[in-house]
Protein backbone atom coordinates (compact mmCIF):
# COMPACT_ATOMS: atom_id res chain seq x y z
CA UNK A 1 0.00 0.00 0.00
CA UNK A 2 0.79 3.43 -0.10
CA UNK A 3 2.87 4.82 2.51
CA UNK A 4 3.14 8.52 3.06
CA UNK A 5 6.41 9.82 4.00
CA UNK A 6 6.44 13.02 5.99
CA UNK A 7 9.62 14.17 4.28
CA UNK A 8 7.96 14.26 0.89
CA UNK A 9 4.90 15.92 2.35
CA UNK A 10 7.01 18.47 4.10
CA UNK A 11 8.86 19.23 0.84
CA UNK A 12 5.53 19.70 -0.99
CA UNK A 13 4.31 22.10 1.73
CA UNK A 14 7.62 23.99 1.59
CA UNK A 15 7.34 24.28 -2.20
CA UNK A 16 3.74 25.54 -1.90
CA UNK A 17 4.66 28.08 0.80
CA UNK A 18 7.71 29.13 -1.23
CA UNK A 19 5.49 29.54 -4.34
CA UNK A 20 2.94 31.64 -2.40
CA UNK A 21 5.72 33.82 -0.97
CA UNK A 22 7.31 34.24 -4.40
CA UNK A 23 3.92 35.06 -5.85
CA UNK A 24 3.13 37.70 -3.20
CA UNK A 25 6.58 39.29 -2.91
CA UNK A 26 8.13 38.72 -6.31
CA UNK A 27 5.60 38.02 -9.09
CA UNK A 28 3.09 40.79 -8.17
CA UNK A 29 5.67 43.61 -7.87
CA UNK A 30 7.50 42.43 -11.01
CA UNK A 31 4.20 42.18 -12.91
CA UNK A 32 3.12 45.63 -11.71
CA UNK A 33 6.50 47.07 -12.63
CA UNK A 34 6.31 45.48 -16.09
CA UNK A 35 2.77 46.83 -16.59
CA UNK A 36 3.94 50.32 -15.56
CA UNK A 37 6.90 50.03 -17.90
CA UNK A 38 4.65 48.83 -20.72
CA UNK A 39 2.24 51.70 -20.06
CA UNK A 40 5.12 54.21 -20.01
CA UNK A 41 6.43 52.87 -23.32
CA UNK A 42 2.92 53.00 -24.86
CA UNK A 43 2.47 56.57 -23.57
CA UNK A 44 5.87 57.51 -24.93
CA UNK A 45 5.02 56.03 -28.35
CA UNK A 46 1.64 57.80 -28.34
CA UNK A 47 3.33 61.09 -27.38
CA UNK A 48 5.86 60.61 -30.20
CA UNK A 49 3.03 59.95 -32.67
CA UNK A 50 1.18 63.05 -31.42
CA UNK A 51 4.30 65.18 -31.78
CA UNK A 52 4.96 63.76 -35.23
CA UNK A 53 1.39 64.57 -36.27
CA UNK A 54 1.73 68.07 -34.81
CA UNK A 55 5.05 68.55 -36.62
CA UNK A 56 3.46 67.54 -39.94
CA UNK A 57 0.59 69.93 -39.26
CA UNK A 58 3.00 72.77 -38.46
CA UNK A 59 5.01 71.96 -41.58
CA UNK A 60 1.83 72.05 -43.66
CA UNK A 61 0.81 75.37 -42.05
CA UNK A 62 4.24 76.87 -42.73
CA UNK A 63 4.15 75.69 -46.33
CA UNK A 64 0.69 77.25 -46.75
CA UNK A 65 1.92 80.51 -45.22
CA UNK A 66 4.95 80.42 -47.51
CA UNK A 67 2.69 79.94 -50.53
CA UNK A 68 0.48 82.81 -49.36
CA UNK A 69 3.52 85.03 -48.82
CA UNK A 70 4.77 84.14 -52.28
CA UNK A 71 1.40 84.94 -53.85
CA UNK A 72 1.22 88.18 -51.86
CA UNK A 73 4.70 89.12 -53.04
CA UNK A 74 3.64 88.40 -56.62
CA UNK A 75 0.53 90.52 -56.16
CA UNK A 76 2.57 93.37 -54.67
CA UNK A 77 5.06 93.20 -57.54
CA UNK A 78 2.20 93.16 -60.09
CA UNK A 79 0.56 96.12 -58.37
CA UNK A 80 3.85 98.03 -58.34
CA UNK A 81 4.34 97.31 -62.04
CA UNK A 82 0.80 98.44 -62.79
CA UNK A 83 1.35 101.67 -60.85
CA UNK A 84 4.67 102.19 -62.65
CA UNK A 85 2.95 101.68 -66.03
CA UNK A 86 0.25 104.18 -65.08
CA UNK A 87 2.86 106.68 -63.91
CA UNK A 88 4.86 106.11 -67.12
CA UNK A 89 1.74 106.77 -69.20
CA UNK A 90 0.93 109.90 -67.22
CA UNK A 91 4.46 111.28 -67.57
CA UNK A 92 4.51 110.44 -71.29
CA UNK A 93 1.14 112.15 -71.77
CA UNK A 94 2.36 115.25 -69.90
CA UNK A 95 5.53 115.30 -71.99
CA UNK A 96 3.52 115.05 -75.21
CA UNK A 97 1.17 117.81 -74.05
CA UNK A 98 4.14 119.98 -73.10
CA UNK A 99 5.79 119.32 -76.48
CA UNK A 100 2.56 120.19 -78.30
CA UNK A 101 2.27 123.39 -76.24
CA UNK A 102 5.88 124.34 -77.03
CA UNK A 103 5.27 123.65 -80.74
CA UNK A 104 2.04 125.69 -80.68
CA UNK A 105 3.80 128.56 -78.89
CA UNK A 106 6.66 128.41 -81.38
CA UNK A 107 4.17 128.44 -84.26
CA UNK A 108 2.47 131.51 -82.81
CA UNK A 109 5.82 133.26 -82.37
CA UNK A 110 6.80 132.36 -85.94
CA UNK A 111 3.45 133.64 -87.25
CA UNK A 112 3.82 136.90 -85.29
CA UNK A 113 7.36 137.33 -86.57
CA UNK A 114 6.17 136.67 -90.13
CA UNK A 115 3.38 139.22 -89.75
CA UNK A 116 5.84 141.77 -88.31
CA UNK A 117 8.23 141.10 -91.19
CA UNK A 118 5.42 141.47 -93.71
CA UNK A 119 4.21 144.70 -92.11
CA UNK A 120 7.77 146.01 -91.98
CA UNK A 121 8.35 145.05 -95.60
CA UNK A 122 5.03 146.64 -96.59
CA UNK A 123 5.91 149.84 -94.72
CA UNK A 124 9.31 149.99 -96.38
CA UNK A 125 7.78 149.23 -99.75
CA UNK A 126 5.13 151.87 -99.19
CA UNK A 127 7.78 154.40 -98.22
CA UNK A 128 9.76 153.58 -101.34
CA UNK A 129 6.62 153.78 -103.47
CA UNK A 130 5.77 157.17 -101.99
CA UNK A 131 9.26 158.41 -102.70
CA UNK A 132 9.06 157.07 -106.23
CA UNK A 133 5.59 158.55 -106.70
CA UNK A 134 6.73 161.90 -105.31
CA UNK A 135 9.66 161.95 -107.72
CA UNK A 136 7.45 160.92 -110.64
CA UNK A 137 4.82 163.50 -109.79
CA UNK A 138 7.48 165.97 -109.01
CA UNK A 139 5.89 167.42 -106.02
CA UNK A 140 5.38 166.43 -102.44
CA UNK A 141 1.82 166.48 -101.27
CA UNK A 142 0.86 166.97 -97.66
CA UNK A 143 1.06 164.30 -94.99
CA UNK A 144 -2.67 163.40 -95.01
CA UNK A 145 -2.66 162.89 -98.75
CA UNK A 146 0.47 160.72 -98.44
CA UNK A 147 -1.29 158.55 -95.82
CA UNK A 148 -4.35 158.20 -98.01
CA UNK A 149 -2.27 157.19 -101.03
CA UNK A 150 -0.33 154.78 -98.83
CA UNK A 151 -3.53 153.17 -97.51
CA UNK A 152 -4.92 152.77 -101.03
CA UNK A 153 -1.64 151.26 -102.21
CA UNK A 154 -1.51 148.77 -99.33
CA UNK A 155 -5.11 147.71 -100.02
CA UNK A 156 -4.23 147.05 -103.66
CA UNK A 157 -1.08 145.12 -102.68
CA UNK A 158 -3.05 143.15 -100.05
CA UNK A 159 -5.74 142.30 -102.63
CA UNK A 160 -3.10 140.97 -105.03
CA UNK A 161 -1.61 138.78 -102.38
Amino acid sequence: MLKLDFGVLWTIVNILVFFLLLRIFLFKPVTQMMEKRQKAIADSLQDADDRKTEAYKLKSDYEDELKQASSQASAIIKEARDRADIEYGRILKEAKEEAAKVIADASKVIELERKKSMESAQAELAGLAMLAAAKVIGKNVDENTNKQYLGDFLKEVGAVK
